[in-house]
């Protein structure tokens, strides 16, 4: 039987592991035993987040039927914390004896050198000065994967490529004291407030813990720390973003075990400020039947839903990378997301017109809320004490939960659909049916 490794190969596993401990909590065995998820993969992976988490992890004994479960939970009050525990998941990764010896051994070599070096000439240094038998494939897949990472630099000098080493982070942080081996203040502080409020924090963690300070200044009253489980797959995204580049998307609910593949262009990241959820916004081509002209269409997909993304294969061409194209899409973009409410791109425009009672002497917040939550929605005064608030959207279902926190004020409300010239049409009573089906909801819940 093979022994338990703490460090893991696959951080895909253990990332929804952690998700779905965190977001759900009190997790059983039974609820991770399916086709695709053994008992015995189960415990491997509570082994490892019970280690990296310990002291977060809580455990809940339950009757279930004439049995009794261990349920797991991951409880943590976000408030108190001065760095996020989840960023222990980034710092696992599988290696062996060689890739140990061999790491160490690459940095000596290059660490006092100011010439850099060919993979050719490394190996035999590994060879007559470390009695290390290393193939030069080996050395150079293993240099490659430091560059990635950016800790080796590379120097083309006609067909070899040279190797060299990269900045260390007394070099690359400019503000370290060198008499004292310590940070300076400013720049502690601003590495500390990054690390738990910035996107890729767990860089920010690891500046830190390598400089051995830790954050004493800062706490953040609404934090989102399971977020950072997705950052592999922010920075992926956001390096299509830069370079306007077809991707493919293996897209997964995390209700089902349903995969879907999707392509397109990313074009920006969304945030609610509301729950921290991110999408990528993508663009997508569309064929016409009609025409030879090729159409795209804008959509949202949520960054925890996406479970590996890669260059899109040679030959689909999705959307060409023109600058003519890239700046008509762009613009087309920055004109759907003018009547985007949450992050649906789908469905007609359709005017919310919304008909409120507000008090002008005592009830000026209600104004004032409307203006600052309203996303640039219009609001005209139509006579004393009465308003109406008017915006144009694509899918008025996301304004509803916004919409209801007005009942007991609202003396009408109206959805009209418009046409391109953003004419009114007909009213959509569906729209309006809905939602004052979830104010009779509301009414009998109380009778």
């Amino acid at each position: 039987m093979s022994e338990f490794q703490e460090l893991i190969k696959n951080f895909g596993k253990s990332r929804d592991y952690v998700r779905d401990f965190f977001v759900y909590g009190f997790k059983s065995r039974q609820d991770f035993t399916s086709d695709k998820k053994s008992a015995r993969t189960y415990d491997d992976e509570r082994r490892r987040i019970t280690s990296w988490m310990g002291k977060y992890v809580e455990e809940e004994t339950a009757e279930a039927g004439r049995t009794r479960v261990k349920n797991i939970s991951l409880m943590m009050d976000s408030n108190l914390l001065d760095e996020n525990p989840l960023f222990a998941v980034w710092k696992t990764k599988s290696f062996t004896d060689n890739d140990i010896t061999l790491h160490f051994a690459l940095f000596d070599i290059l660490r006092d050198r100011e010439e850099k070096l060919s993979a050719n000439e490394i190996a035999d240094i590994l060879s007559s000065e470390y009695a290390l038998a290393v193939d030069t494939q080996m050395v150079r897949r293993k240099l490659n994967e430091y560059v990635k990472e950016g800790l080796i630099v590379t120097e083309k000098q006609g067909k070899n490529v040279l190797y060299g080493r990269g900045l260390t982070y007394s070099e690359l942080l400019g503000g370290m004291d060198d008499t004292k081996g310590e940070m300076g203040d400013g720049l502690k502080e601003a590495v500390a407030l990054m690390q738990l409020e910035l996107p890729f924090g767990y860089v920010g963690s690891t500046v830190l813990e390598a400089a051995g300070e830790e954050n004493e200044a800062f706490r953040v009253k609404h934090s989102f720390p399971v977020f950072t489980l997705e950052d592999e797959i922010l920075y992926q995204l956001l390096s299509a973003v830069r370079e306007f580049r077809n991707v493919e998307l293996e897209i997964q609910n995390n209700r089902n075990e349903n995969v879907q593949i999707i392509t397109g262009i990313p074009l920006k990241i969304l945030v609610s400020s509301r729950t921290g959820r991110r999408y990528a916004a993508i663009c997508q081509k569309l064929k016409s039947r009609n025409s030879k002209d090729d159409r795209f269409r804008f959509v949202c997909l949520r960054l925890d839903q996406i479970k590996k993304v890669t260059d899109e294969p040679t030959g689909k061409d999705n959307l060409k990378n023109g600058k003519i194209e890239q700046q008509e899409i762009h613009e087309a973009f920055d004109r759907n997301l003018d009547y985007v409410w949450g992050v649906s791109f789908s469905g007609s425009k359709t005017k919310v017109k919304l008909t409120l009672s507000v008090d002008e002497r005592y009830e000026d917040f209600i104004l004032q809320r409307l203006k600052r939550e309203g996303k640039n929605g219009n609001i005209t005064r139509l006579e004393k004490n009465i308003f109406c608030y008017e915006k144009t959207v694509f899918d008025p279902m996301e304004m509803f939960p916004w919409l209801r926190t007005f009942i007991g004020r609202i003396i009408d409300i109206r959805f009209i659909n418009l046409d391109n010239d953003m004419n009114e049409t007909a009213e959509n009573r569906k729209y309006r049916n809905d939602f004052l089906k979830d104010i009779t909801k509301l009414e009998q819940m109380y009778l």
